[in-house]
């Protein structure tokens, strides 16, 4: 796979995410291209390079706002909103980390002012205190099915929209994507940890469709993305209001996995600053022992929803065995594992190499799954 920072897997990834979040491969080598030949430069560095970027944009996008060009501008805010978001996941809470946050959310916002994002901004009451999200909906009239999109332990609602986009409207399906616990503003701003018991923010959620009459909530799947999977799988067996279950990336015992990186020292850092914060401890130590409870391997079983899980061959965050250990247990009578590799495209974390054809595939099984739009074909899917 390309990684633009050979070697370094923790840096690569960022740029990844950026890519498959519309990004441009042509900022990213203007402004992280430096570093690529510094292998001194700090984390300073690097979030300057990002901020650098993001600002940029911005200011084009202001430029074409000011002219009429809202489509444009709305795109390029999007992405100064994607720029912000990655450049902060490998810098440690703190000023620098708040403040890259801060101004995705406000580049976001500027983004949903130009009027080419058609989003609904929701508030779901939970015991985990408000969630936000956005609904992405089809150009339809009546209730259409749902689909909750859930990130991994660090992606935000806005990352996911810009990695979704509109692939289930145009399949009829509303899409919902959202901070829970652990992600997004809940983590940043309210210090809100993950907890193993997704089937609670789940639970929350689906409360909160059933009170809308713009969303068919009797039809609700859910998919999870990265370590997201882990959720997803979790809310499918405890929570029966869920129709269906996609893991993008299957998760079987997250403290295991962990545990093994730790030790293998292939994990280092930034594990030693994020996994105290997203699971509310005070160490690394502790950490990994509040993470032996983020096991799927006596949850798998009780998921009995149409399932997919999606992997690739030489995924690197998690290994390809958990998705086929996954897909032997789960408990589903119609459910399909899909491992992408080399020759493929897409055998890294997320089809990360070539994620646009995997998303298509996730949305098309999921619409073979929920009732379809009205005069839309449905795709045939084994």
């Amino acid at each position: 796979m390309f990684e633009f920072f050979p070697g370094d897997h923790v840096r690569s990834s960022s740029v990844n995410l950026a890519l498959m979040a519309g990004g441009s491969l042509a900022d990213l080598g203007r402004w992280l291209g430096p570093l690529r030949d510094a292998p001194e430069a700090g984390l300073d560095a690097w979030a300057a390079a990002w901020a650098g970027m993001a600002h940029q944009q911005e200011a084009l996008a202001a430029a074409d706002a000011a002219a009429g060009y809202l489509a444009a501008a709305g795109r390029r805010y999007l992405r100064a909103s994607v720029y912000h978001a990655a450049g902060q996941r490998q810098i440690p809470p703190g000023p620098t980390k708040s403040e890259s946050y801060a101004a995705s959310l406000q580049a976001f916002g500027n983004a949903l002012d130009c009027g080419t994002f058609p989003l609904v901004r929701i508030h779901v009451d939970s015991p985990d205190g408000t969630l936000p999200g956005y609904l992405i909906a089809p150009d339809a009239s009546g209730p259409r099915p749902v689909v909750i999109v859930y990130g991994g332990l660090d992606l935000t609602k806005e990352m996911l929209y810009a990695t979704v986009g509109d692939t289930f409207a145009r399949r009829g399906i509303t899409c919902l994507v959202i901070d829970t616990p652990g992600t997004g503003e809940l983590i940043r701003l309210r210090g809100v940890p993950s907890r193993p018991d997704y089937e609670v923010p789940t639970a929350a959620i689906i409360d909160h469709l059933q009170t809308r009459h713009d969303v068919d909530a009797r039809h609700v799947a859910v998919l999870g993305v990265s370590f997201g999977g882990y959720y997803a799988a979790r809310s499918a067996a405890f929570e029966p209001r869920v129709s269906a279950c996609v893991s993008w990336a299957g998760s079987w015992d997250c403290g295991a996995l962990w545990r093994r990186r730790w030790d293998e020292g292939s994990a280092e850092e930034p594990t030693r600053w994020f996994l105290p914060w997203v699971t509310g401890t005070g160490t690394v130590q502790e950490a990994l022992e509040r993470l032996k409870l983020w096991t799927l391997a006596d949850v798998w079983p009780r998921v009995r929803q149409p399932l997919l899980i999606v992997h690739g061959e030489d995924d690197r965050e998690i290994p390809v065995a958990d998705a086929r250990r996954a897909f032997e247990a789960a408990g589903s009578a119609d459910k399909r594992l899909r491992v992408f590799t080399r020759e493929d495209g897409g055998a890294e974390h997320l089809q990360s190499d070539d994620p646009g054809p995997t998303l298509d595939l996730i949305a098309d099984w999921l619409s073979s799954r929920l009732p379809a739009l009205p005069g839309s074909p449905v795709p045939a899917f084994a």
